[in-house]
């Protein structure tokens, strides 16, 4: 497992004001793929990050398959609870804007999350910050219920700090599952 790269994604609501009346629970409703729309896809691979953002989703999602298509002949898929989200919402927004994905078998898929928790993770508690502090990482201020709010705003350059620093706490939650073999862990 020497060879591989990270991947994370930023979502928005499709109506933003609507979103800004609803209080938290009802805005946690709307992230799924039919409601909400990718606006950025961050790939880590060699502790460098491609950042793939912009109102044209479509592209995005062409960009990260073409990079998904390159980075997968050698290296392993890894994110933290991607199989639960990421992957779900990226799929589905392709199918939405008839972009043609890189097929792949979910087993394939490194999920941290799964690993870390046992695959026992509806039973658990903690997020990819919940992780990063505990390994005493440096956590962005931002935190995933403020996407929305910066998209809106347009602060593109704090979305992506944003989620490069989420690549980076992920690749260090990666290295830590490899010291401890956590991430031999299988479900079946």
């Amino acid at each position: 497992m020497e060879n591989y790269f990270i991947f994370d994604i930023e979502t928005c609501p499709l109506n933003l004001e609507n979103y800004q009346s609803l209080d938290e629970e009802e805005r946690k409703k709307l992230l799924n793929p039919i409601d909400s729309k990718i606006i950025a896809i961050g790939v880590r691979s060699n502790s460098g990050n491609k950042i793939f953002i912009g109102d044209d989703e479509k592209k995005i999602l062409e960009d990260f398959w073409g990079e998904w298509r390159r980075m997968k002949q050698d290296s392993v898929a890894i994110g933290f609870n991607v199989l639960n989200f990421d992957i779900p919402f990226i799929v589905s927004r392709s199918f939405i804007n008839n972009v043609e994905i890189v097929p792949f078998q979910l087993k394939s898929i490194i999920d941290l999350r799964d690993r870390i928790n046992a695959f026992r993770y509806g039973k658990t508690r903690g997020k990819l910050t919940d992780y990063g502090k505990l390994l005493g990482l440096e956590i962005s201020r931002t935190d995933g219920s403020q996407v929305a709010d910066l998209w809106r705003e347009n602060k593109v350059d704090e979305l992506k700090q944003y989620l490069s620093k989420d690549l980076e706490i992920t690749d260090q939650l990666f290295i830590r599952a490899k010291q401890t073999k956590i991430i031999h862990i299988a479900k079946w």
